[in-house]
């Protein structure tokens, strides 16, 4: 009789879907930072654009922590608790490592980019893997409950971003 071997962690519909759902929560994250970055700086919704999209989310969520600490706003300590939460998410870990996994476990090979090398190896099993991508959920509606605002604010905010593409070319710009 022929062994089968289990079918990796990787490959199965569960952890697809809780990737798919810790990466939609994350660009609803992205989103909000911008938004709040935008909010606290107090600049137009197009200059906020063009400050944050090629930020990376380190360098964003200094500023915002930054911008919240140093403000007068009264959701002040519930948007830093929230966004505090956010750090823990190890979405450069889950985003950028190489994957693993067999039938019971899923790892992820962070490799450390600065200072000297160092490979780190994150493992989860599948429960633990969907309790730390519903943990990021949970932070992400907090995050944005924290953030106090419409659904049509955002959108206006969104669609900003799309102002920018009919401002005219500038002198020494291509048209």
């Amino acid at each position: 009789m022929q062994n089968l071997l289990p079918i990796p962690y990787t490959s199965s519909i569960p952890y697809q879907n809780t990737l798919g759902v810790f990466h939609s929560n994350w660009s609803a994250i992205d989103l909000y930072t911008d938004f709040a970055i935008y909010q606290f700086l107090k600049v137009t919704p197009q200059q906020a654009h063009l400050i944050t999209s090629g930020m990376m989310f380190g360098r964003k969520r200094r500023l915002l922590s930054d911008l919240i600490k140093h403000s007068s706003d009264p959701r002040k300590q519930k948007l830093l608790e929230a966004f505090a939460k956010l750090g823990k998410a190890k979405r450069e870990i889950i985003t950028h490592s190489y994957v693993a996994s067999d039938a019971v476990c899923v790892k992820f090979l962070e490799r450390n980019i600065s200072d000297k090398f160092k490979a780190t190896v994150h493992e989860f099993s599948p429960q633990a893997f969907h309790e730390h991508v519903q943990a990021i959920a949970k932070a992400a509606e907090e995050f944005q409950e924290a953030l106090d605002v419409s659904q049509e604010e955002v959108n206006a905010f969104v669609n900003a971003a799309l102002s920018l593409n009919k401002s005219p070319a500038t002198s020494g710009e291509e048209a």
